[in-house]
């Protein structure tokens, strides 16, 4: 186990998951030796656990994260690329957050979305529509709405977005969010063409970042996009996991994966759920009465 542990590339985070194995893990496994003998398998089961947590811990370090400032969208990123790892860094993560390590971080699987987790079409189509018409809201803030509402963009894809993302051919604007560029509908093209504009105005060496944060080098936070969001009542999981569910319902998972930059695993959880309760997943994704988007992901009618 100490040379797992010793894997871990960030020194305090090495020694929080030290902790967690031998407090924790090896603690449970200890008491439940007193009953019966431990076998081959409850230690393979918490080497695997330790490994993902490895894992983790490695990803948020390539990230330039330490483990305390990890978010729940940067730990969302990280599911969606690697959904099957959830459940074996679940019980770390709560007790992280228990020990004062972390803030509150939760691992959702697609299931739980039912439960609360969705909004209903007809808020959806009326928050799309206040962002499009509502000339108070920033250029900005408008465009992360739609990405979030309209192609299940989480705030930290968002605002990690920058000018190499958008491709021009001749009036059409395309954003790459995964392997295959998706065109965007109006008006989100134009916002992405003046967000697009402003970056390519700035003095700086830089990557030009479409949602810049206070230095020209460093773009938005991902926890400053969401209070954003918020403000404007959109809470960036729940538009993002209703987007999910209409288009997993309307596409095959592997284009909906090369489209939207989400893992395949991901992609497939998304349209097994759908597949599931379809009945359900029909209901609440077409209740408020408006087409829904041509099998290319093109653009959705307006609304209003």
């Amino acid at each position: 186990m100490p040379t797992k542990i010793a894997k871990v590339h960030a020194a305090e985070s090495r020694k929080v998951l030290s902790a967690y194995v031998t407090w924790h893990l090896l603690r449970r496994l200890r008491a439940s030796s007193r009953r019966r003998p431990v076998t081959q398998t409850q230690v393979h089961g918490v080497r695997a656990y330790v490994i993902q947590v490895v894992r983790l811990l490695n990803w948020l370090h390539e990230q330039g994260v330490v483990l305390s400032s990890c978010t729940q969208d940067l730990l969302d990123v990280w599911l969606d690329d690697h959904p099957a790892r959830g459940p074996r860094v679940h019980g770390f993560l709560v007790w992280t957050s228990r020990k004062g390590h972390t803030r509150t971080l939760t691992v959702d699987v697609p299931a739980s979305a039912f439960t609360g987790q969705l909004i209903a079409q007809d808020v959806r189509w009326r928050l799309v529509d206040r962002l499009i018409h509502d000339n108070e809201i920033t250029v900005a803030d408008k465009a992360a709405g739609l990405l979030a509402l309209l192609f299940a963009q989480g705030p930290f894809r968002i605002t990690a977005l920058s000018d190499v993302h958008i491709e021009f051919r001749g009036d059409e604007v395309s954003l790459r969010l995964g392997k295959v560029p998706i065109l965007m509908p109006p008006p989100l093209d134009g916002y992405l063409r003046t967000l697009h504009a402003e970056a390519m105005d700035r003095d700086t060496a830089a990557e030009r970042w479409l949602f810049p944060g206070r230095f020209p080098a460093q773009h938005l936070s991902s926890g400053r996009l969401t209070n954003r969001l918020r403000l404007l009542s959109i809470h960036p999981r729940m538009g993002r996991n209703t987007a999910l569910i209409e288009l997993a319902s309307e596409l095959p998972a592997v284009v909906v994966s090369r489209l939207l930059g989400i893992h395949q695993n991901t992609a497939d959880a998304w349209q097994r759920l759908t597949g599931q309760d379809h009945t359900y997943a029909a209901e609440i994704t077409h209740r408020a009465g408006h087409p829904s988007q041509d099998p290319g992901l093109g653009a959705p009618d307006k609304p209003g």
